[in-house]
């Protein structure tokens, strides 16, 4: 058996929590494992709210406007102004870039919906058959998701929040207004109703068939606003950004309208700009936490050393140096550190899998784009969180050090 290890574990057993135990070093572990304990429970649950944040919002986002988007040069995903035709060369080599799920062409068209006491502004998306209704499906409050196959649909699908200002419900007839050159009118019945939450997109958008927003913009069959790029929940998309930039660049020929790629960065850059003043403050936290249980346990380890200045005084008398004394407690200190770490990430964990499943922690919507506190599991980064706390309360721990070569075997020996 390891020499350092051995004496640590006799060190240990010196601090039991029974009443025959030294007390004060049975206080001191504990108050370092539960400072420990707490400091990476705050860790883990500030990561796994920000991983949720993320996921959330990401997913709100590329729900609505797609994870990135082809557009005309100087347009938004959003132009009614500028179309171009769908008949593109590159399209079938654009979903074989990894990490792409699909492409779906949309089509705008901006109008006004009358009430009888007042007139709502609203953006028409016009979507097909083939288009990923997935998010609208898991988010749908009341009615159904739109069947826009076959003949032309009058069918649309409404956020809540918008068909209850505008007293509407499912089944309803609204009449749309759109103006440009001539003011022209559509009625449109209410499918379904869903729930986002996304600033006031959702108090805006409302989905129909695409082949109604042409007819209204007066565009050909083929003509659309944009391109909607659909990728998998784990792909990097500024990496991904640059690839289909560069693909768009390389592919397309003299007959491909000119495009250009967007994301949902530079969409919703505002929405994106919180998430990252979020990774400040969960940064600012791990910091705050890791010194407050490195310098706590700075204080039990001490008290765990005054205990056994005897012991040191002992083992150096019998020519142990200075480094292989402060070893024998760092071994010490390692375990109330382990079980603390241990003991505070499974607490997380548990609380985390409630909230992830129960949903019990809400919030307003308006502020936070969510119902309830969003969790999300990434255990990459829990283990990569619990090792760098675990390296960095024992770098910490090394300012003990001091204490030990100050110590004479001569003086502590006679004492003893």
């Amino acid at each position: 058996m390891n020499a350092y290890r051995y004496i640590a574990g006799k060190i240990r057993q010196g601090f039991g929590t029974d009443a025959s135990s030294d007390r004060m070093g049975s206080v001191s572990t504990t108050i370092g494992m539960v400072s420990v304990a707490l400091s990476i429970f705050v860790i883990i649950v500030a990561v796994c709210v920000l991983l949720g944040f993320r996921k959330e919002i990401r997913d709100k986002t590329s729900a609505f406007m797609g994870t990135m988007a082809l557009v005309a040069p100087g347009q938004t995903p959003m132009n009614e102004k500028f179309p171009f035709s769908d008949n593109i060369s590159f399209l079938d080599r654009l979903d074989s870039v990894q990490g792409v799920e699909g492409h779906f062409r949309v089509a705008y068209s901006s109008g006004l919906i009358k009430t009888p006491d007042n007139i709502y502004g609203a953006h028409f998306k016009g979507v097909d058959s083939l288009y990923n209704f997935s998010f609208f499906k898991d988010n749908i409050s009341s009615g159904e998701i739109p069947k826009f196959g076959g003949r032309i649909s009058p069918d649309v699908l409404m956020a809540a929040r918008l068909a209850h200002r505008m007293g509407y419900g499912v089944g309803d007839e609204i009449t749309a207004y759109f103006i440009g050159e001539e003011v022209k009118v559509r009625k449109f019945k209410i499918a379904g109703l869903f729930e986002a939450q996304l600033e006031n997109l959702d108090n805006t958008m409302i989905l129909c068939d695409i082949r109604q927003v042409q007819r209204i913009n007066g565009w050909e069959k083929d003509e659309i606003s944009t391109i909607e790029i659909m990728l998998s929940g784990n792909a990097d998309i500024d990496r991904k950004n640059y690839e289909i930039t560069d693909l768009i660049y390389e592919e397309s020929t003299d007959d491909d309208p000119p495009l250009f790629a967007t994301s949902v960065k530079q969409i919703f850059p505002n929405l994106f700009d919180w998430l990252n003043l979020l990774d400040t403050n969960v940064l600012a936290i791990l910091i705050l936490m890791i010194t407050v249980a490195g310098f706590n346990m700075i204080s039990s380890l001490l008290i765990i050393l005054f205990r056994n200045i005897s012991t040191i005084g002992l083992l150096k008398a019998m020519g142990m140096t200075s480094r292989g004394v402060a070893k024998v407690f760092r071994h010490v200190a390692l375990d109330i550190v382990a079980r603390g770490l241990a003991a505070g990430a499974a607490l997380a964990i548990i609380l985390c899998a409630v909230q992830k499943h129960f949903k019990i922690l809400t919030l307003d919507p308006d502020n936070y784009f969510v119902k309830y506190v969003p969790i999300e599991f990434n255990f990459i980064y829990i283990a990569a969180v619990v090792l760098l706390s675990l390296a960095a309360i024992m770098v910490i721990l090394s300012l003990t050090s001091g204490f030990i070569s100050r110590v004479s075997p001569d003086k502590t020996m006679r004492a003893a």
